[in-house]
């Protein structure tokens, strides 16, 4: 089993556990408006809380979706340059979930590189999805990235070694990736509000 099928497993038995804890007592309460105004701020705050000091990244990774490359690359570098000055906010994680790293550094330089890829720029694209594999060789989003900046240079060997190597570490485009796409794209759309 690859890290990023245990990270998504995690992930699936998180949001599982707390629907299965937030039903259990909603339940037990008779599902009081106290009770139902509990669960619903216990279950949005961390997400909140999240969005509010990681809020480039969010705004990097939507803007990433929507084709916005140049606005999505500024978000992603403001970010960086908010988790270098404020090293702790690295940890802030825990509050959400990723399915490919526990790294928010290695996730902004594959959103960056991701941007670059699509603006054209290749030499940095390629730096920082090289910089996002060296702090962690088994997220697969780097070179599912790379792996598309070798299809625009024409490199099809090179792109198809990159995309096996994405898939060797968990990335299939199976259901539970686009699960997982599709739950970090709904975040990403509200900025973590």
């Amino acid at each position: 089993m690859t890290r990023t099928a245990r990270y998504k497993a995690h992930y699936f038995a998180m949001v599982g556990g707390a629907g299965l804890l937030a039903l259990g007592i909603l339940t037990y309460f008779r599902f009081a408006p106290l009770a139902i105004l509990a669960v619903i701020v216990a279950m949005l705050v961390p997400g909140r809380i999240l969005g509010f000091f990681w809020r480039d990244q969010l705004r990097g990774l939507r803007l990433l979706q929507q084709r916005d490359y140049a606005a999505s690359k500024a978000a992603s570098l403001r970010f960086l340059d908010y988790l270098h000055a404020s090293p702790w906010i690295r940890h802030l994680i825990w509050l959400g979930s990723s399915g490919y790293s526990r790294d928010p550094e290695v996730l902004a330089l594959n959103n960056l590189g991701a941007a670059e890829v699509q603006l054209g720029e290749h030499d940095s694209a390629r730096a920082h999805l090289g910089q996002a594999i060296a702090r962690d060789p088994l997220c697969p989003l780097p070179f599912l990235n790379l792996g598309m900046l070798a299809m625009k240079s024409g490199d099809t060997a090179e792109a198809e070694r990159c995309f096996a190597e994405a898939k060797r570490l968990g990335y299939a485009n199976a259901l539970s990736d686009r699960i997982v796409r599709a739950s970090q794209a709904r975040f990403a759309n509200t900025d973590g509000r």
